[in-house]
């Protein structure tokens, strides 16, 4: 299917927000209520010194001896330490976790972090999905990360925690201004957003339009209605055309892409495009933001969870109401984004401060 597309298409410049600007929309994060709802993950990382190893004495294997430990929130989590980085005042955190160790320590990072895990729900038969990462370390401070071991359910959620779900999404509703959706599970039916849950926020999205309600799925994005969505230019070519198999997609494409998609929405649609910023889809008209030009190392690992938390904070305090409300949310996006993708080696954050001299050294190019 092709989509002839007439519309304006406006390339923005960095020069249209001001640094006071900025630093007024910033200091409105410390007002602001969101909650995250999805699939929390745990981030494992163990250190593992391979100069200690030894040779088991039952097997033909060398020991991996872990020296050092650390945990943080990953997944829907990775969205809350941005949250919390920028400042924002208060984060409820919304997920389905086990009753076991990995949930335990999950809980302890949230809230360490300054989330509100009131509307966690803990069930004995559900496994805290868990990236165990494992960082070899040799002579001469070299270190490697191993293959990941991935620990995720693998049968769908009983019915009623479901509606548990759904319920503590109904209660939250009154003390928030905006929800993050984290559809991280790759297969349907298998993560906390169950086409269920799904179809309840679409619900929620329409009967509360005056709340800013986010989504980002990695294979899901072309369900969901009534809300803001963010794909990838990848992410939306697969939500119109599911046959797609390619490995290039065009700017002009992700805008034929946004069209589609914002028909389905009737909300604003982000499409994330690397290195060459974001493509605003809203109201029939196209803005395009620029990337920001990075000369240091980069690990683009968490850059979507860090565009997402910049986008929603600035929408919740901007409240949408203002036209220029959609492009600032996605400059302060875009600048959230390259701060973290060069943090190398962990999941980074990105601080107001860091965010404002970002925008100076944009601005000064």
């Amino acid at each position: 299917m092709v989509i002839h597309i007439a519309v304006y298409v406006k390339h923005w410049r960095n020069t249209l927000i001001s640094e006071a600007r900025l630093k007024t929309i910033l200091n409105q994060f410390q007002n602001q209520r969101i909650l995250v709802v999805g699939d929390f993950y745990l981030d494992a990382y163990w250190y593992i010194d391979k100069t200690r190893s030894t040779l088991s004495l039952e097997t033909p294997w060398h020991t991996n001896p872990v020296v050092a430990q650390h945990y943080s929130p990953g997944a829907a989590g990775t969205v809350t330490n941005n949250l919390k980085a920028l400042g924002v005042g208060t984060v409820y955190t919304l997920g389905v976790i086990g009753e076991d160790g990995f949930g335990g320590t999950l809980l302890d990072c949230l809230q360490t972090n300054g989330c509100l895990t009131d509307f966690m729900i803990q069930v004995p038969e559900w496994v805290t999905p868990t990236y165990l990462k494992p960082m070899h370390r040799g002579y001469e401070g070299v270190e490697t990360e191993g293959p990941r071991f991935d620990i995720e359910n693998q049968s769908a959620m009983d019915e009623a925690i479901e509606t548990d779900v759904i319920d503590a999404l109904r209660n939250c509703m009154p003390l928030v201004d905006g929800i993050i959706v984290g559809d991280q599970m790759p297969i349907e039916n298998l993560g906390v957003v169950t086409n269920r849950v799904r179809d309840e926020l679409c619900e929620l999205g329409a009967a509360f339009p005056d709340k800013i309600f986010f989504a980002d799925a990695r294979t899901r994005i072309g369900k969901y209605r009534n809300v803001v969505i963010k794909p990838n230019r990848f992410e939306a070519k697969r939500a119109v055309q599911p046959e797609w198999d390619g490995q290039h997609v065009s700017i002009e494409e992700a805008r034929q892409c946004a069209v589609a998609l914002a028909g389905q929405t009737q909300r604003t649609v982000y499409t994330t495009l690397g290195e060459n910023g974001i493509l605003v889809y809203d109201t029939g008209e196209f803005t395009h933001i620029p990337g920001v030009s990075i000369n240091d190392e980069i690990d683009p690992v968490g850059a979507g969870d860090s565009v997402s938390a910049g986008l929603v904070a600035t929408l919740c305090s901007l409240h949408a109401s203002q036209a220029e409300a959609t492009v600032e949310a996605a400059y302060v996006g875009n600048l959230v984004a390259s701060i973290t993708v060069t943090k190398i080696g962990t999941t980074g954050t990105a601080s107001p401060t860091e965010i404002l001299q970002r925008h100076r050294d944009h601005v000064d190019l």
